[in-house]
């Protein structure tokens, strides 16, 4: 029976306190590398890692695997939901001037996307796509995953089938790291959430 283990590494933090999703393309901060840096255990188990083409993600899992020399794939798919009008913007002005809405998708994102955002139904449906890929890959395989918080939260929704209105009810800091197993033909789990390898 082959086992497949899949980290999940949010992004480390970035400057400015904006509403950061799929067309927004920051770098981190010197203190998001070390937070990210940080999470690495002594000896990274990982045989692959798959990163979000976002610079906040890519460029540190470039370098993560030109270092491990093991296999990069950047996946547009694992980019973070797009807020559409709400991306760049302080979040401090979005709760001054949106927080209706704000609420609202918090509350059911699948309902509520932010204005000419993308729909969080759609969203779910091109993250699925590249776990299921993922999880499809002949061999027991160690993959690290570096993405963000939304992308992480519609992963951990698939694998622990809550209902979408729970979904901001999963804290996913800066440099969270999680790990879903699968054994042979069973089911995923989550081993842990907000740990360390």
């Amino acid at each position: 029976m082959s086992r497949v283990i899949i980290d999940l590494l949010r992004h480390g933090e970035v400057d400015g306190g904006l509403c950061l999703g799929r067309g927004c393309d920051v770098p981190l901060n010197a203190r998001g590398w070390s937070q990210m840096r940080a999470m690495l255990p002594e000896h990274p188990p990982w045989t692959g890692i798959a990163t979000s083409p976002l610079r906040r993600c890519a460029e540190f899992a470039g370098e993560l695997a030109g270092r491990l020399g093991v296999e990069l794939r950047v996946d547009e798919r694992l980019g973070e939901l797009g807020f559409g009008e709400w991306e760049g913007r302080p979040w401090s002005e979005l709760y001054e001037r949106h927080g209706g809405q704000l609420s609202d998708f918090q509350r059911r994102p699948d309902r509520s996307p932010a204005p000419d955002g993308e729909h969080y139904p759609d969203f779910e449906t091109r993250v699925a796509a590249a776990w299921e890929e993922l999880l499809g890959l002949p061999g027991g395989r160690h993959w690290l995953v570096v993405a963000h918080a939304g992308t992480i939260r519609a992963i951990l929704r698939r694998v622990l089938e809550f209902p979408v209105t729970r979904l901001f009810g999963i804290d996913v800091p800066p440099a969270c790291l999680s790990r879903i197993v699968r054994d042979g033909a069973d089911a995923p789990r989550l081993v842990f959430h907000g740990g360390r390898p």
